[in-house]
């Protein structure tokens, strides 16, 4: 009987001991499977994130002037593909606001509002989310198929504000006469006549040109400012830089100050000279000079690139407020020949640009250091509005000791390399020099340009278009 009764308890630990090992079994195999397929869901993560900030940036980037929802959504799932993360859900959100009304634009387009992205002033943000389908290998063994990973990434393109600088000096109206020296004024090219015709040329198709890369620009994300060599009307007895339009994201505003800016006309001469012998305004170089010089003491009143003090002004733009330290600072820079025009010795505010016996030789306004250029401190004699320019184009383009904006410099027409005073191609080595080395010292990253040649106003609208193009491709971020 006894023996009977130890085979029955053996029997029956026997059979607790399978059923133990095979619970222990389905166990292990869970938590293998929960090592394992865990580990997946973390690798598809780590792909869906990694493809979503790509996506993310790459939505941005379509995030300008004419973008559709659809074009936002198809380049994040784009990128998605491309990192093998293809999600089986996305989702794109943005600010749907209009930014004067603040109405929300409930128009269907692919992409949903999300008021946290709606910041002041405006930013290009876009928010991608996805999810992607993960399906388990040995987790299915206690039931669990599959699970979902969910991401997001917030992506921006950076907005611009952006500074035109743009010569209007007395020789933007030397090609009004069809039939006259365009590196010179006849009677024809008078900017009294063509001011109040609006058809001073070269400088209407300068205008015509910064109307089309405005145009381009995407309002309110980017803001524009306007800068003058010169003042506008009223005119007063000196040339000086002028801010025809402060950085605004008004489009309206900027378009406005570009189509009413006007060449510099010198004041009426209230001495007889040959600036009286012609229409009322004209001048005639020397004598306008000589004039001026006794009726005001002043000579800039001939003269009309102060390249340095409109460098300044447009420096200065970027730290009006709001300040944005987050976009990209750009000052595209028109000239059509080199600097003639700078502060006077009787002006403490800044250095003196154009010492008083620099006014009597040719060209007006520079040293006695022709055929070459010679660069010169603040503290030098010989220092002149050639040097004045550079040190502020200096000033613009160093990161650390200016303001780090990018400048894009264009050189127009004849005088760039046939200046009939001084060195031929001073006015093409001071736009180039902005463009390609302003700012560069050791140690410091300089985001540098283009410089461009336009023999002609004819390529004007082109090289404008290049410019808006270039600056497209620095955004994304």
């Amino acid at each position: 009987m006894i023996d009977m009764l130890r085979k029955v308890i053996n029997k029956s630990e026997r059979g607790q001991a399978i059923i133990i090992i095979a619970f222990a079994m389905v166990g292990l195999v869970a938590i293998v499977g929960l090592m394992t397929d865990g580990g997946i869901m973390l690798i598809e993560y780590a792909k869906l994130k990694r493809g979503l900030d790509a996506g993310a940036i790459a939505a941005a980037a379509q995030f300008r002037k004419d973008f559709t929802g659809e074009d936002l959504a198809n380049a994040a799932q784009e990128f998605l593909i491309l990192n093998d993360s293809e999600a089986q859900s996305i989702i794109i959100y943005r600010c749907k606001r209009d930014y004067e009304t603040n109405a929300l634009d409930t128009t269907v387009d692919g992409t949903e509002h999300d008021d946290t992205l709606c910041t002041t002033p405006r930013r290009k943000l876009v928010r991608v989310e996805a999810v992607r389908l993960v399906v388990f290998g040995f987790l299915r063994v206690i039931g669990i198929n599959s699970s979902s990973v969910q991401a997001t990434a917030v992506g921006e393109a950076a907005s611009v504000d952006l500074v035109l600088v743009l010569d209007n000096s007395p020789s933007m109206a030397f090609e009004t006469d069809p039939d006259g020296d365009p590196l010179f004024a006849d009677p024809g090219d008078d900017p009294v006549v063509c001011n109040a015709a609006d058809n001073c040329m070269p400088f209407k198709r300068v205008k015509d040109a910064a109307l089309e890369l405005v145009d381009r620009m995407f309002f309110p994300y980017d803001r524009v400012a306007v800068v003058t060599y010169t003042d506008q009307p009223p005119y007063t007895s000196r040339t000086a830089s002028d801010v025809a339009q402060e950085l605004t994201a008004d489009q309206s505003d900027v378009v406005d100050a570009i189509a009413q800016l006007k060449t510099f006309q010198p004041p009426d001469c209230p001495y007889n000279g040959l600036c009286l012998d012609r229409s009322p305004g004209y001048y005639d170089g020397l004598d306008c000079f000589e004039d001026n010089f006794v009726a005001f003491g002043d000579p800039t009143a001939c003269t009309g690139s102060d390249v340095g003090s409109a460098l300044l002004r447009a420096a200065i733009e970027f730290s009006r407020m709001p300040v944005r330290t987050d976009s990209f600072w750009a000052v595209l820079i028109l000239m059509g020949g080199p600097a003639n025009a700078g502060k006077l010795d009787n002006d403490p505010s800044t250095p003196t640009a154009c010492p008083s016996a620099t006014w009597f030789s040719a060209p007006l306004c520079r040293d006695s250091d022709i055929p070459t250029i010679t660069r010169h401190t603040n503290t030098s004699p010989s220092y002149d509005a050639d040097d004045w320019a550079r040190d502020n184009a200096d000033y613009v383009a160093n990161p650390v000791t200016g303001q780090g904006a990018t400048i894009f410099s264009i050189c127009l027409g004849e005088y760039c390399r046939n200046y009939p005073y001084g060195l031929s191609d001073s006015a093409e080595n001071l736009a180039e020099y902005m463009a390609l080395t302003a700012g560069d010292e050791s140690g410091v990253d300089v985001n540098h340009g283009n410089y461009y040649y336009a023999p002609d106003s004819a390529g004007l609208s082109q090289i404008f278009l290049d410019i808006a193009a270039n600056i497209l491709t620095r955004l994304s971020k």
